[in-house]
């Protein structure tokens, strides 16, 4: 299969796979957010700064740039900041209650999963973007689907309730992620960690999963994304290793 890539990163994945689990993934997320009251909404969220409902806010934001300008629109910012721009947004979708955000959740997971689901090789190529620059739209997509998963870990398992870590979804979660960890600079890396083989060093990026990621692939993810500490998960890996595979977690604690 001639898979579309990217000049920074080389994601060794199946679109069609990918685009389906995605579905599946926020249909999912909204059936558990849909049963959440409202002092679940308020609990305090993994994310600095951010409640349960926080986390949603942030997620219908999402939905509505990436649905914009996967539509040939442009989102409403000229210039996006990771560290601030999602927070900037959050704070003005304050003004709804935080009933009503769930309730638009739920919605705008049904808009994302429909407008994803079955696309095929026609749109996979197709230029669109992400936070590593102009990607084939299934590389955006996946973005999405990234940045979906681990804030539903984010939003739920604060107020005790246990996502589902399936296979179909965490391995193209952590695939994207190593990715992203090898567009940080440092020395070159070749290396295999939780099934996936990652060399990064020059661009493109390289991330292909070749080996099933075990039972712990869930903290393994948050880990990455600064959510838990990798060097306790990686005390036998090269310390070159585990720098590099903590840089996305740093860049998440450097926000302002």
């Amino acid at each position: 299969m001639n898979v579309p890539q990217s000049e920074t990163i080389h994601v060794e994945l199946d679109p069609a796979e990918v685009v389906d689990a995605h579905a599946r993934h926020r249909r999912r997320f909204a059936g558990e957010v849909a049963r959440l009251d409202t002092e679940a909404l308020n609990v305090p969220s993994r994310c600095d700064k951010w409640t349960t409902a926080d986390v949603l806010r942030h997620l219908c934001d999402v939905d509505e740039w990436m649905l914009t300008l996967w539509s040939g629109g442009r989102p409403p910012f000229n210039a996006f900041d990771p560290n601030t721009t999602p927070h900037e947004f959050v704070l003005k979708r304050r003004e709804l209650s935080d009933e009503q955000v769930r309730d638009d959740f739920v919605a705008s997971s049904e808009r994302l999963a429909a407008d994803v689901e079955g696309s095929g090789p026609e749109r996979w190529g197709v230029t669109s973007i992400s936070p590593v620059g102009f990607v084939p739209w299934w590389l955006s997509a996946l973005h999405v689907f990234y940045d979906s998963w681990v804030h539903e870990r984010d939003a739920l398992l604060p107020i005790g309730m246990q996502p589902p870590v399936l296979d179909e979804e965490a391995v193209p979660v952590l695939t994207y992620s190593l990715a992203l960890t090898g567009t940080f600079g440092g020395q070159d890396l070749d290396t295999v960690v939780c099934g996936v083989h990652l060399v990064a060093g020059q661009q493109p990026v390289v991330s292909k999963p070749v080996a099933a990621p075990g039972d712990d692939v869930g903290t393994f993810i948050d880990a990455i994304n600064g959510r838990a500490e990798i060097d306790e998960l990686l005390v036998a890996e090269d310390p070159e290793v585990v720098r590099r595979l903590g840089a996305l977690a740093r860049f998440f604690h450097s926000a302002a």
